[in-house]
């Protein structure tokens, strides 16, 4: 089943419209910062509607975004063009692209590794994230810490949001598939302008979860250094086994 179709895609900004873009940009900031990078260069992958990728280019970085929704792209290009920034947005897959151009920092945020849900393509987009790294490059992701979701386990939820004249009803029901590391997470959207239903949609969401040991590995095998983890917006925090949400970070060693 395709996920973020047009349905869920016109809903993405409603339904996430108190998703703190700003710290979450201040929080990447501050990990270039304790590594002591230069950046100026980021290459966003499956940017969605593009909520890091503005934020940053109104930093004054370079930003190109990717991501598999068109949908998606086209509200990111859309928003681009009313802020009058020069952002490029490319579809595409994040385990095969080559852009045949370099970064200094790959981003892959709000658990989009966690819709890789193979070791073959997580793998595969580690070493897609390296090779469009210059030596000593930062890639920093964030993902759902396999040894939370375990222990808290997803539960059913109801959103009900309003924002520029668009009403969207989400009804979530999660169930574990612990034997694949897996959340299957089914979406039902309901779409309204004035009251009226405009839409609907369901989608099913397969999303993985991982455990440190696994992400060192893949990592490595992808010419990575080692890794740092983080609470996801807590740089100053030891990772713990109740935070749901964790941030990963390491330099690229250059290789191909």
């Amino acid at each position: 089943m395709k996920v973020f179709g047009k349905e869920y895609s016109w809903a993405y900004d409603c339904l996430y419209k108190d998703k703190d873009y700003i710290k979450e940009c201040d929080f990447i900031e501050s990990i270039f910062r304790r590594y002591r990078l230069k950046v100026r260069r980021v290459l966003d992958l499956g940017c969605g509607t593009g909520g890091h990728a503005l934020i940053l280019a109104k930093r004054g970085y370079e930003v190109v975004g990717v991501d598999r929704s068109g949908e998606m792209l086209n509200i990111a290009r859309s928003k681009a063009k009313k802020a009058k920034l020069p952002l490029k947005f490319i579809q595409g897959d994040i385990t095969k692209l080559n852009l045949g151009e370099k970064f200094d920092a790959v981003i892959s945020m709000f658990a989009v590794i966690g819709y890789q849900t193979t070791d073959e393509n997580i793998l595969k987009s580690f070493c897609v994230a390296n090779k469009h790294l210059f030596p000593g490059g930062i890639f920093l992701f964030d993902c759902w810490h396999g040894k939370a979701v375990l222990s808290q386990k997803p539960v059913a939820c109801l959103r009900d949001v309003r924002l520029d004249g668009k009403r969207t009803i989400r009804f979530t029901n999660s169930s574990m598939q612990a034997e694949r590391n897996m959340v299957k997470v089914e979406f039902k959207v309901l779409n309204f302008t004035k009251n009226q239903l405009i839409g609907e949609s369901h989608e099913v969401h397969l999303i993985r979860f991982l455990f440190l040991n696994e992400i060192r590995s893949f990592l490595k095998k992808s010419k990575f250094g080692k890794p740092c983890f983080y609470p996801f917006l807590k740089l100053g925090k030891k990772l713990t086994k109740d935070d749901w949400n964790m941030t990963v970070a390491a330099l690229s060693g250059g290789g191909k």
